[in-house]
């Protein structure tokens, strides 16, 4: 059963692939919804908690995908390394996966990352140094050690991905599974 991320003052809700804001350059989802399975649920709660004590909320990019958009994005991107191959199901259509950045609490305003969310290129990866700011670096790391103290692991090439580990066993998920989901 997967469970809605709802839009809070510490949460807010921008997925990308129900707009045309996205590497696709098209919507891909009908419906703006982020669902998470119970336990990467209970995990971001987790994770958000602690953003919040140092005056930090999350904005969702994405979350559970539907295994029919995961094949979307796979035949879009010619850099294999930023979207799992739907035969191999990957963590967004099981449920288990985030991609979000950081936003400060007073201002509204995102923290600097260095690159969009779904940027193809080296400077996304969490190990990229040159050409970023030291800003940029310690907001990444930030941002890393918030999801992994909550349990997240992260994805090396992307700063924005983080999902649980050991979900491989949990079933990959169509878009006639859920619903209520983004199809």
């Amino acid at each position: 059963m997967l469970l809605p991320i709802k839009e809070t003052a510490g949460v807010i809700l921008d997925i990308r692939y129900a707009s045309d804001n996205n590497f696709v350059g098209r919507a891909v989802y009908a419906r703006p919804v982020a669902l998470l399975h119970r336990e990467a649920h209970a995990a971001f709660v987790r994770a958000l908690a602690r953003a919040q004590v140092l005056g930090l909320g999350f904005r969702i990019f994405d979350a559970f995908r539907p295994i029919e958009v995961q094949s979307i994005l796979w035949d879009a991107v010619s850099d294999k390394t930023f979207v799992a191959d739907p035969a191999l199901g990957g963590t967004h259509p099981r449920g288990i996966a985030l991609d979000l950045t950081l936003f400060d609490l007073a201002t509204g305003e995102d923290l600097p990352m260095g690159t969009g969310f779904d940027a193809v290129t080296p400077l996304s990866a969490h190990g990229a140094l040159e050409d970023l700011s030291a800003e940029v670096i310690r907001n990444r790391a930030l941002l890393l050690g918030l999801m992994s103290a909550a349990g997240w692991d992260s994805y090396e090439p992307e700063w924005w991905h983080y999902n649980l580990p050991d979900g491989d066993a949990l079933p990959v998920l169509s878009a006639a599974d859920v619903p209520e989901g983004p199809l």
